[in-house]
């Protein structure tokens, strides 16, 4: 079997590596990479059927490989990749956003090759952690990711750039540190005789109750921090605010569903033990986190702290369907993680608009920009009715399900999510209604709509939002292809 997994990661790290020496042609080099790395996303799907065991009685991986890598006698490290329908459809987001990023980023002028090269080196971080079926492995990558994300904040960011990058960096780290602790724990008390994900499911089933809830939290405190999640949310405001636009995507877009798959793959698949009965916990942060990220939200003036909040409250959603922890949950949470992707990456990319075309985010000091700028108009439209869950759009299949599987666990608790949802679109449409309409407020005297290339990256995005919004069994059909999100009823 051709290895399709590790010929898309060298792709990928031969074309990181020619954009960065490859000066003014630094773009088209990305851009080539980018769509290769599409093709083999795409070749990947079409060659995803059935789920072939790993070994007898494991989880089913798709596409696997694995090689010796380290060997310590008692101890086996090796190198091993695979898939199933959760990591497919983040690998799917990661090609997708890793081009609309490209695109709409095509005449960023300050240190091109070393920008272009960076984009591309964040999105190999994050298909080595989606791919990633061994614990050295996965954290390697997860490592790797917060390298070039730390660069792009602190170089092309905002005024206080260095002040955001640096608490993005010790807010992710620590926390890394503490899940690969964890991870190692688990691998240690459990017996396993390797890393690997096979061998640790066969053996950590056995762990004891109580040692399955210590691992749990522990690796809770690991994931929720990437996630992020009330009390560890703290970092994201700040990174997002001063992170250029494209920096702005790939975090929104790609880091933040680290943490959930983390939690998915090494905890809910691994110790399913430990996360029902830390499950009451889970509820009270995700709660919280959708409470919190509503309301504060609807307080703000800047255009990207919104959206930067609002992600706080749709990661709130997704760790609660989470914890639900049953088939219907996950593979809600799994689509959720890939529309708010998609959604938030075209809101960072709008407000990025805004700033470039009126020179401020400032929702009231700006509006009616519909009639001069009818274009960027539409795609703050589209982007806002997504993200408040319009029917038809990508995040009403994955929000409308997501509530179902609370229901069948929580009952009426299900109202505080949807009464904050309510919220959500409150804040959404009052957003629209000071920008949108209504007479023009200040700005240049002739302003230009979005240039081709800005147009083109939303582009992507949008039809993706009402693609996958008419048709989510696109998804769901590969989504509920792992053991923890299907089949169900």
């Amino acid at each position: 079997m051709f290895p399709i997994i590790s010929f898309t990661l060298a792709t990928l790290l031969v074309g990181t590596l020619l954009t960065f020496a490859a000066g003014r042609w630094a773009r088209w080099v990305a851009l080539l990479t980018s769509v290769v790395f599409l093709g083999e996303a795409s070749i990947m799907l079409l060659g995803f059927t059935g789920l072939p065991q790993f070994g007898p009685g494991g989880p089913g991986f798709a596409l696997g490989e694995s090689h010796p890598w380290i060997s310590l006698g008692w101890l086996t490290i090796n190198y091993t990749v695979g898939l199933d329908g959760i990591s497919l459809v983040l690998v799917l987001l990661t090609a997708f956003l890793q081009i609309a990023t490209v695109i709409y980023s095509w005449e960023e002028s300050k240190r091109p090759s070393a920008w272009f090269g960076l984009v591309l080196l964040t999105c190999l971080g994050c298909l080595g952690v989606f791919v990633a079926l061994d614990i050295l492995l996965f954290f390697l990558f997860w490592e790797a990711v917060l390298v070039p994300m730390f660069f792009l904040i602190a170089h092309w960011g905002g005024p206080r750039r260095r002040y955001a990058a640096l608490k993005f960096f010790i807010y992710t780290h620590v926390a890394s540190v503490v899940m690969l602790v964890a991870l190692f724990a688990m691998a240690f008390y459990s017996g396993a005789a390797s890393f690997d994900f096979p061998a640790l499911y066969a053996a950590t089933h056995g762990l004891a109750a109580t040692t399955q809830v210590f691992l749990a939290l522990a690796l809770f405190f690991g994931f929720g921090v990437k996630f992020p999640v009330v009390p560890f949310h703290t970092w994201l405001p700040d990174a997002h605010v001063e992170a250029p636009t494209g920096g702005s995507v790939l975090l929104a877009g790609l880091l933040l569903k680290l943490g959930g798959y983390g939690l998915i793959r090494w905890v809910v698949e691994l110790l399913p033990q430990g996360i029902s009965l830390i499950a009451p916990v889970l509820y009270v942060v995700a709660m919280v986190s959708i409470v919190w990220g509503s309301v504060v939200s609807l307080s703000q003036r800047d255009l990207k702290r919104m959206v930067a909040y609002s992600s706080i409250n749709h990661m709130g959603i997704v760790l609660l369907a989470i914890a639900v922890h049953s088939p219907v949950g996950l593979m809600a949470a799994v689509l959720l993680m890939f529309a708010h992707g998609i959604v938030s990456g075209l809101l960072f990319m709008v407000s990025g608009s805004v700033h470039h075309t009126y020179g401020t985010r400032d929702i009231p000091s700006v509006g009616g920009i519909t009639p001069r700028t009818p274009m960027l108009a539409t795609m703050i439209m589209v982007g806002s009715l997504a993200s408040l869950g319009l029917p038809a759009l990508i995040s009403f299949p994955a929000e409308f399900t997501a509530l179902l599987a609370t229901w069948d666990r929580l009952a009426y608790w299900v109202v505080i999510p949807l009464v904050l949802l309510v919220v959500t679109a409150a804040f959404y449409l009052w957003m629209m209604q000071r920008l949108l309409f209504g007479p023009s407020k200040g700005g240049p005297e002739v302003v230009h709509d979005l240039p081709f290339y800005e147009g083109a990256g939303m582009a992507i995005l949008v039809a993706l939002t009402v693609l996958y919004g008419i048709l989510p069994g696109l998804l769901v059909n590969v989504i509920v292809q792992s053991p923890v999100t299907g089949p169900f009823p």
